[in-house]
């Protein structure tokens, strides 16, 4: 990370606090927000158990911006690059993303790559504060799985390469180091194996704890390990970042916003000829509708909206039992256990009243089947290009089997891409530039 983008990260994290996203937590924070400015606290205000829970208001803020919140973040661009969204209104940057032909100078990636590093150094500097000040509150687990959350994040959205710089409380900007894809989400593992051990016999913060760390492991490829991880989350558990409609722009869901109320996207149906079938092939895991002769923003695309986010203020699932039984059978489809993947895939439909599914019979429709149900289960999450790179990378399929490909309705034809550059604006980083300016690797 640069300097300019750390400087701005410090005023993020450390003054400028958004206080009033807040997170699936048990204690009422209203009283928090009783000062003559609640969007701005003064440095010298931070102090003792009052000021290190303004800091925890503040980090669950700034991650749901960079998560559901503002102008998009990572649920929406990744939703863009993949197969779930398509655009439908006229930003040349967006473009780039849907087409999956992205710019390193692209100006909207810009924001949203910042946007992810200034909560993840908010994160980082909250669960210090409160170490420090509240020693012993389990919302400092939840400040560290938070801050592997933005890992998983990079490591799954962006190139390898990603360098982490740190803004401490006092103290001087550290400029960051590329990483490679597995450092990352070997990162990710540590931070929540140190949050696993922070929760104060909080089951919540435990079940978030774990499903993180079986995400990261999954992305590793160790199946087995992920599984055990979430062997005791319930099925019926969730974390949720919450929304708040009535609050500003950075506050309000995004996934609603910029899909009913801006018409900026509409949702997906077999896009470019890989795409999952969410609007032909429906079920009650993405609702959605369409007005006959609505468009979008461009006045050219329809538009169709999706209804799992239906207001302003609906909350975004971050982890969830559900996921931790997909994890599962993603687990039990490696060990070859394909009569276990299909019946644990079917407890979880019969929840919902679907009608089970039956074994493929072939290795590959198996694989086809699960990532099509998680693709449905965890839509709109920022789990879905992930998933797509990992079909590349674990499952030996090719970038044009998997993603959006052909002629793109807008004109011209997809891109390659199949994750988000590094923005140019890094190279201000001085051991970015030495480590040859650009990504490690573009590759799944």
């Amino acid at each position: 990370m640069t300097n300019t983008q750390m400087k701005t990260i410090r005023r993020g994290a450390a003054v400028l606090l958004t206080l009033a996203t807040i997170g699936l937590v048990a204690c009422d924070t209203d009283e928090l927000l009783e000062v003559d400015r609640p969007d701005l606290v003064i440095p010298d205000n931070i102090q003792g158990p009052k000021g290190a829970e303004l800091y925890w208001a503040g980090a669950l803020g700034q991650f749901a911006q960079a998560y559901s919140s503002g102008g998009g973040g990572q649920v929406v661009y990744a939703g863009m690059m993949t197969d779930e969204f398509h655009l439908s209104g006229t930003f040349p940057t967006r473009n780039q993303v849907d087409r999956r032909e992205i710019d390193e100078r692209n100006g909207t990636m810009l924001g949203q790559y910042r946007a992810l590093h200034q909560a993840r150094v908010g994160l980082k500097n909250a669960a210090l504060f409160l170490q420090e000040n509240l020693p012993g509150d389990s919302r400092i687990a939840e400040m560290k799985s938070l801050e592997g959350f933005t890992y998983i994040f990079f490591g799954e959205n962006y190139c390898s390469g990603v360098p982490f710089g740190d803004t401490p409380p006092t103290g001087d900007v550290v400029q960051g180091t590329p990483k490679t894809t597995e450092e990352m989400f070997n990162t990710a593992v540590a931070l929540f194996d140190e949050a696993a051990g922070a929760t104060a016999g909080s089951s919540d913060m435990a079940y978030l704890a774990a499903v993180g760390k079986a995400r990261a492991l999954l992305n590793l490829g160790q199946y087995q390990a992920a599984a055990q991880a979430v062997a005791s989350v319930p099925t019926d558990w969730e974390y949720l970042v919450r929304s708040k409609g009535g609050g500003d722009f950075g506050q309000r869901n995004a996934i609603y916003e910029l899909n009913s109320s801006q018409r900026r996207w509409s949702l997906s149906d077999g896009e470019g000829g890989n795409g999952i079938l969410f609007r032909t092939n429906t079920d009650p895991r993405v609702p959605w509708f369409h007005t006959p002769g609505k468009k979008g923003f461009d006045e050219e695309t329809d538009l169709y909206e999706q209804l799992k986010y239906d207001s302003w203020d609906s909350d975004t699932p971050l982890a969830n039992g559900i996921e931790a039984r997909l994890i599962e059978a993603e687990a039990q489809l490696n060990a070859g256990d394909a009569a276990g993947m299909i019946a644990t895939l079917n407890e979880l439909r019969d929840r919902i009243g679907l009608a089970p599914l039956t074994d493929p019979g072939t290795q590959d429709g198996r694989v086809d089947l699960l990532f099509e149900e998680r693709a449905r289960w965890l839509f709109g999450t920022s789990h879905r290009l992930g998933d797509m790179r990992r079909l590349i990378r674990q499952y030996g399929r090719t970038q044009d089997q998997v993603f959006p490909t052909g002629d793109y309705f807008k004109g011209g034809s997809y891109g390659s891409d199949v994750n988000f550059p590094i923005p140019f604006e890094e190279n201000e980083n001085p051991n970015y530039r030495e480590a040859g300016g650009k990504c490690l690797s573009r590759a799944a």
